[in-house]
């Protein structure tokens, strides 16, 4: 699926199209070399592994306003079995657990990510996308 095919006309997205577009964009295997450049991979198993961690601080900025528990339980339901390798009776961990997963990834793995990941999707064949030779960026807020 090409990200051309999300559109934000709808005030509401729905999950699946957001957990979609999450493993569209960002693929398993950057998330995992971006972890290895940083030093970030566990070195153990963990309830949280942090390719999940990853996609948990992604997740958690599009519903800002949900629990960080409500958000990881939406998304392990959510995404493909490529992303969550995790057993059939796995249980939400405590939010104390989500937070230490969360200090264990760092921000320099969302910085590198961020830089690997995000280009602008518009060619000079969109319309709108440029004014003159200068790129239109939109503001949601």
């Amino acid at each position: 699926m090409q990200l051309k095919e999300f559109s934000f006309i709808c005030p509401v997205i729905e999950s699946a199209v957001v957990l979609k577009a999450i493993e569209t964009v960002t693929s398993p295997d950057a998330i995992a070399q971006t972890l290895g450049n940083t030093d970030s991979v566990e070195e153990r198993k963990r309830k949280l592994p942090s390719q999940l961690v990853v996609c948990l601080i992604i997740a958690m900025s599009l519903w800002s306003s949900d629990s960080m528990g409500t958000v990881l339980k939406n998304l392990v339901n959510g995404l493909s079995r490529q992303w969550t390798k995790l057993g059939q009776y796995w249980k939400v961990p405590n939010s104390l657990s989500i937070s230490a997963a969360r200090q264990r990834v760092g921000c320099r793995v969302m910085s590198q990510l961020f830089e690997r990941v995000v280009r602008p999707l518009a060619t000079e064949e969109t319309p709108g996308a440029f004014l003159g030779e200068l790129r239109v960026y939109y503001s949601y807020r």
